[in-house]
């Protein structure tokens, strides 16, 4: 008698989650409307809370409410939400990530369709070993920088399928690298808007078979206390 409860259980709950979640982001983008400030920094905790307890199904209907963004521009702080999956190397990687993330966030330039990723200074000692063999690390304002990327408005290439920022790294000219341990080249970003300011990213890796694999999520925010 266990498995139909279950089977009937299982619907209630995800059910129950999506509303849950429907019902926080109408909260949040209400706020957004009179304290925007505050919406972000509230919007921020919230998703660094479902990261926590890394709830995947709340994380993904968050991402499919979320809206194709006019931005982001600038310098953003960025956030792993939740532990890496989907790949060997995740059993590996979460452990020293939970010491030091390493990844600081993202600068875009909205009007060249360009940006690039910050890292921890540390990361000039890391990424030799990590990513053998590339060359595109140079230093930035008590940061690393490096693993550029072109950015443009298109459909996510998995569900849920809505409008996002898809960020490509695999232009030849970056010379990104593509190697097991660091396949970036492989990798491409999608970000959604959750409220202005803030937005919740998703990192799809293609295999070697040709499968779109999701293996991360991740934020980025706006500075609190710069304009929108």
């Amino acid at each position: 008698m266990s498995a139909p409860t279950q089977q009937v259980d299982s619907p209630i709950a995800a059910e129950r989650e999506a509303s849950a979640v429907t019902a926080m982001l109408v909260e949040l983008r209400g706020l957004a409307q009179t304290r925007p400030t505050v919406a972000r920094a509230a919007t921020w905790q919230y998703i660094k809370e479902l990261g926590d307890r890394n709830d995947l199904p709340a994380l993904r209907i968050l991402f499919g409410e979320g809206t194709a963004p006019d931005g982001p521009d600038g310098k953003l702080e960025g956030l792993i939400v939740g532990n890496l999956f989907g790949i060997p190397e995740a059993y590996l990687a979460n452990p020293l990530m939970r010491i030091n993330p390493t990844w600081q966030g993202k600068t875009f330039d909205l009007r060249a369709g360009t940006g690039f990723n910050r890292l921890a200074s540390i990361a000039r000692l890391a990424m030799p070993i990590v990513a053998v063999g590339y060359r595109g690390l140079r230093r930035g304002d008590g940061e690393v920088e490096g693993f550029d990327f072109d950015h443009s408005i298109e459909e996510g290439r998995i569900e849920p399928r809505v409008m996002v920022r898809a960020l490509d790294y695999g232009v030849p000219a970056y010379k990104n690298p593509s190697v097991r341990t660091f396949p970036i080249k492989r990798t491409r970003d999608e970000i959604v808007e959750i409220v202005p300011g803030v937005y919740l990213g998703r990192a799809l890796l293609t295999m070697r078979s040709g499968e779109v694999r999701l293996i991360a999520h991740f934020a980025l925010l706006q500075p609190i206390g710069s304009p929108l």
